[in-house]
């Protein structure tokens, strides 16, 4: 085995320029498929670790409009949630938790400022249900606000930065950091004061439909009925257990809801019933699929190496073609014949693929260093770093492998066809 490696090394040495050339084209084809595979690895992990905070986890219930004609109800009517309908779900065993949600009709002022969203009345359970953790300092709802109708409210990171910073100035580059701690301090829900008990850790997950954590504000569900007596509840947050059929529970609420309220059945629009795991779960095949689209692209241009390893082999096959006949006279066989050119173009795309990969590895570690802290698209894509994981390695190197066989296949093919008459007869 030792000739025929020496052989390969000499060969590949009398090829030097087209080889180099070749190494330095399949480092770059493989910096690509690699750093695309690991920038679309980082996207999809930030996007899935946001969508997994706030109500990521949830079935969420909202009330919706008859679209049925169904005994007493005509289609078009709307439909109401009620708080004892937490009560029913709860009942079930394929759920964990329940809280309901209503919407607090008016804004939040502190001095001359003012907040865009309103705030979102709910229960001492919400937080563990969607991942809220207040900062250092604060604390959330606790039984004894929910059972004395408080007038506390806890506040979204970059909701309290706008109403307590003495500066306001937005930005999309700059990090939004809170000036001074506003627990203990009063601010306004429509004419009503509120004090402020805690400020929840950055999240730029979402909950309810679509609100941004960062930008929420919250208060005692109790205190919303204490002002709102006849006040409709916004929504109801599911928690399935861990084990349930999320589509069969879904499918079960529903059954129940129709039976509660008197409706149709098959009146999907009565009540709305969105899973936010099976969304997400949509999500996460396109985030697949883009990266999947970002490899083909890679793919294409070590496709194009390979075209450059094939030129070289069937160089190299031409001008040992006579050295192919010697061996091939004192007993070489087809088969190794092939495998000797396998392994010269394997060996070629192994030296670019470590290139590569190292410079890939060079390049994500640069880029995580950099911080985007603050950085709003960074925290809304859920702070996503190029990640060069086992599984993209994993693919690089199959892909290195599959690109040089191929293009060594034809010319170790028509080497092993090369006969000892053939090699006497060429120059």
């Amino acid at each position: 085995m030792l000739l025929p490696m020496r052989q390969i090394f000499q060969e590949m040495a009398a090829e030097k320029l087209r080889l180099g050339l070749t190494i330095v084209a399949v480092t770059w084809a493989t910096l690509c498929i690699a750093a695309m595979l690991a920038v679309g690895e980082g996207i999809l992990q930030g996007v899935m670790r946001t969508a997994k905070n706030g109500n990521g986890n949830l079935i969420h219930l909202s009330a919706g409009r008859i679209s049925v004609d169904y005994s007493a109800f005509y289609a078009g009517k709307l439909m109401t949630l009620k708080l004892d309908d937490t009560e029913v779900i709860q009942a079930l065993p394929e759920v964990k938790s329940v809280s309901p949600t209503a919407r607090w009709t008016e804004r939040i002022t502190h001095g001359d400022r003012s907040a865009w969203h309103e705030p979102l009345a709910v229960t001492t359970e919400y937080a563990s249900m969607t991942n809220l953790v207040p900062m250092e300092g604060g604390r959330w709802l606790n039984p004894f606000d929910q059972k004395h109708r408080r007038k506390v409210v806890v506040l979204g990171y970059t909701l309290a930065a706008n109403l307590f910073n003495s500066s306001n100035e937005f930005s999309w580059s700059a990090p939004e950091v809170l000036q001074s701690d506003p627990v203990g301090k009063t601010i306004k829900i429509g004419s009503e004061a509120f004090t402020v008990i805690g400020v929840l850790k950055k999240n730029s997950a979402r909950v309810e439909l679509g609100e941004q954590i960062n930008y929420s504000s919250f208060v005692p569900l109790t205190t919303w009925k204490r002002f709102y007596l006849n006040g409709e509840i916004e929504g109801i947050n599911v928690e399935p257990q861990a084990s349930a059929d999320r589509k069969k529970l879904a499918a079960t609420i529903r059954q129940i809801m129709a039976r509660k309220y008197g409706v149709s059945s098959s009146d999907t629009q009565a009540v709305q019933i969105i899973d936010m795991l099976l969304r997400q779960k949509s999500m996460q095949q396109f985030l697949i699929g883009l990266q999947s689209f970002l490899g083909i692209i890679g793919f294409v241009t070590l496709a194009v190496a390979g075209v450059g390893i094939a030129n070289v082999m069937y160089a190299t096959v031409k001008r040992s073609t006579r050295d192919i006949g010697v061996r091939m006279a004192v007993g070489a066989t087809p088969t190794a014949i092939r495998l000797h050119y396998l392994v010269q173009s394997l060996m070629t795309m192994m030296l670019g693929g470590v290139l590569g990969l190292g410079v890939t590895y060079a390049l994500v570690s640069v880029i995580g260093a950099i911080s985007l802290e603050g950085n709003k698209l960074y925290e809304e894509l859920g702070k996503p770093v190029p990640e060069l994981s086992w599984g993209v390695v994993a693919i690089v190197i199959s892909t290195l492998v599959i690109v040089g066989v191929v293009s060594a296949w034809l010319p170790a093919h028509r080497a092993a066809k090369v006969s000892p008459l053939e090699a006497l007869q060429s120059e």
